[in-house]
């Protein structure tokens, strides 16, 4: 049972990554050395020279000509507002086989390791994960925060098969994420 579980969590660790999904964009403050700010999106330094994309125009400016830039978040969303509310999100995800929104729920220092997880992986291993998965009830049993980390008690079950773990979850941006 032991080695099925491991199977069934790295099946799910690596079904996640199928895709990874777009954030919302980040924008940076830059402010010019004439006080003038701009919120841009960085997308090149070459030779001393920033292009930015400002509000849908490309924007060249050499460095000379700014002050600072303070680069910004996006504001957290309330779907990941609770360690519960991640965790129907990530469910929801599975079942749906929604792997955009799978791999959203990772912390971000997690997503690109499960990226490369995946890259190992062939098309066959992950509908078989996938069927594994069908008919598998996740609940949550109990929570515990602790200051910027939780845990979920979790359980599954699958036919006469019932196993309970801690699933754990990191503050970040203002978001709970899962940590593998």
């Amino acid at each position: 049972m032991a080695n099925t579980v491991t199977r069934l969590r790295l099946g799910l660790f690596v079904l996640a990554i199928a895709t990874l999904g777009a954030r919302a964009a980040r924008a940076e403050v830059i402010e010019l050395v004439d006080k003038t700010k701009m919120n841009a999106k960085i997308i090149h330094y070459y030779d001393g020279v920033y292009t930015v994309d400002a509000g849908g125009q490309t924007v060249k400016l050499p460095k000379e000509k700014i002050k600072s830039i303070s680069f910004t978040l996006p504001p957290a969303r309330a779907e990941f507002s609770t360690p519960e509310k991640t965790f129907a999100r990530y469910k929801d995800a599975l079942v749906k086989n929604d792997v955009t929104k799978l791999i959203d729920c990772y912390a971000l220092m997690y997503q690109g390791v499960m990226a490369a997880e995946l890259g190992r992986t062939t098309d066959e291993q992950r509908k078989k994960m996938q069927s594994e998965l069908a008919g598998t009830k996740l609940e949550i049993k109990s929570s515990k925060i602790t200051g910027s980390n939780a845990t979920l008690k979790i359980q599954r079950a699958k036919g006469d098969e019932v196993e309970t773990a801690d699933v754990r979850l990191v503050l970040e941006n203002g978001e709970w994420k899962l940590t593998p």
